[in-house]
């Protein structure tokens, strides 16, 4: 999805309301291109070096926990194996994670945030906090407050499917 304008969705700005399939994808559409501006912003004030896809790894960890395998990390954020492992390597490189051999099953590791680690998303989090502030005084509060729930009940939605679909 690109970020732009309505006609990227290829839906025009007609009056009538959209709706089934095309209700749902309206939304899918919004939710993309902010991810798209989101992510954008957020890689103007990441520490350099520090990528979305780390800082999302890191941001999982503090939010959910760690000790997770590649292998169920690469399905939760959607992406192969071998993908999820270079950001793991990445983020191992900086100290921000550990890689430990799980001892019952020796073909297997388990990913672990360090204080390193959580300093760094820290760190982040302040980066961004800039951003977020100048969002509540130019959208509201009262707005934003009545959007998240939607939102996340939407977020939860598509895990569970995600879940489902890939055996999480």
């Amino acid at each position: 999805m690109a970020a732009g304008n309505e006609a990227d969705s290829g839906e025009g700005m007609s009056e009538d309301k959209p709706t089934g399939a095309r209700l749902a994808g309206r939304v899918l559409n919004e939710v993309g291109i902010i991810s798209q501006l989101a992510s954008a912003e957020m890689l103007r004030v990441l520490e350099r070096g520090m990528g979305i896809s780390e800082f999302s790894v890191l941001n999982h960890f503090v939010r959910l926990g760690d000790g997770r395998t590649p292998s169920w990390l690469a399905k939760a954020f959607q992406m192969t194996r071998a993908s999820m492992t270079a950001i793991v390597a990445k983020l191992e490189a900086k100290g921000y994670v550990t890689v430990e051999t799980v001892p019952e099953d020796r073909r297997q590791k388990t990913v672990s945030i360090t204080n390193a680690g959580r300093a760094a998303h820290a760190r982040a989090v302040e980066a961004i906090r800039p951003a977020s502030e100048r969002i509540v005084a130019d959208f509201g509060e009262e707005r934003l407050a009545k959007l998240l729930p939607e939102l996340a009940a939407l977020r939860a939605y598509l895990d569970e499917a995600r879940n489902e679909r890939d055996g999480l």
